[in-house]
Protein backbone atom coordinates (compact mmCIF):
# COMPACT_ATOMS: atom_id res chain seq x y z
CA UNK A 1 0.00 0.00 0.00
CA UNK A 2 1.62 3.34 -1.09
CA UNK A 3 1.13 6.68 0.95
CA UNK A 4 -1.57 8.13 -0.83
CA UNK A 5 -3.49 5.11 -0.14
CA UNK A 6 -2.89 4.72 3.11
CA UNK A 7 -4.19 8.25 3.88
CA UNK A 8 -7.10 7.54 2.30
CA UNK A 9 -7.89 4.82 4.33
CA UNK A 10 -6.80 6.74 7.56
CA UNK A 11 -9.17 9.87 6.41
CA UNK A 12 -12.19 7.19 6.06
CA UNK A 13 -11.30 5.89 9.30
CA UNK A 14 -11.13 9.26 11.20
CA UNK A 15 -14.35 10.44 9.19
CA UNK A 16 -16.31 6.97 9.92
CA UNK A 17 -15.28 6.87 13.69
CA UNK A 18 -16.87 10.93 13.78
CA UNK A 19 -19.33 9.88 12.60
CA UNK A 20 -20.43 7.77 14.90
CA UNK A 21 -18.90 9.40 17.98
CA UNK A 22 -20.94 12.65 16.73
CA UNK A 23 -25.04 12.61 17.83
CA UNK A 24 -27.58 12.83 15.12
CA UNK A 25 -28.84 16.23 13.63
CA UNK A 26 -31.92 14.94 14.33
CA UNK A 27 -31.57 14.38 18.22
CA UNK A 28 -32.24 17.00 20.51
CA UNK A 29 -31.50 19.70 21.18
CA UNK A 30 -31.09 19.16 17.25
CA UNK A 31 -30.23 21.92 16.71
CA UNK A 32 -27.19 22.27 18.21
CA UNK A 33 -26.16 18.72 16.99
CA UNK A 34 -26.48 20.45 13.79
CA UNK A 35 -24.24 23.12 15.07
CA UNK A 36 -21.64 20.54 15.79
CA UNK A 37 -21.75 18.55 12.78
CA UNK A 38 -21.85 21.26 10.47
CA UNK A 39 -18.05 22.67 12.35
CA UNK A 40 -17.08 18.92 12.24
CA UNK A 41 -18.41 18.10 8.86
CA UNK A 42 -16.99 21.64 7.38
CA UNK A 43 -14.24 19.69 5.44
CA UNK A 44 -10.09 19.25 5.20
CA UNK A 45 -8.00 16.52 5.61
CA UNK A 46 -7.98 15.69 8.97
CA UNK A 47 -3.97 16.00 9.25
CA UNK A 48 -4.27 16.16 13.16
CA UNK A 49 -5.80 12.91 13.68
CA UNK A 50 -3.81 11.15 10.99
CA UNK A 51 -0.48 12.39 12.50
CA UNK A 52 -2.43 10.34 16.03
CA UNK A 53 -3.10 7.14 13.82
CA UNK A 54 0.35 7.53 11.94
CA UNK A 55 2.47 7.68 15.06
CA UNK A 56 0.70 4.52 16.10
CA UNK A 57 1.60 2.52 13.00
CA UNK A 58 5.20 3.65 13.21
CA UNK A 59 5.39 2.55 17.20
CA UNK A 60 3.34 -0.26 16.56
CA UNK A 61 1.07 0.82 20.08
CA UNK A 62 -1.53 -1.61 21.32
CA UNK A 63 -4.17 0.53 21.57
CA UNK A 64 -6.74 1.86 19.70
CA UNK A 65 -5.75 5.70 18.31
CA UNK A 66 -8.85 6.10 17.23
CA UNK A 67 -10.04 7.83 20.66
CA UNK A 68 -7.08 9.94 20.73
CA UNK A 69 -7.56 10.95 16.80
CA UNK A 70 -10.95 12.15 17.79
CA UNK A 71 -10.09 14.07 21.16
CA UNK A 72 -7.18 16.10 19.09
CA UNK A 73 -9.48 16.72 15.89
CA UNK A 74 -12.23 17.55 18.02
CA UNK A 75 -10.42 20.07 20.27
CA UNK A 76 -8.98 21.79 16.92
CA UNK A 77 -12.67 22.16 15.72
CA UNK A 78 -13.70 24.46 18.55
Amino acid sequence: MNFSEKLKTWQDQVNQALDQALPGSEVPPARLHQAIRHSVDAGGKRLRPILVLAAEDLFRGENDPIPAALAIELIHTY
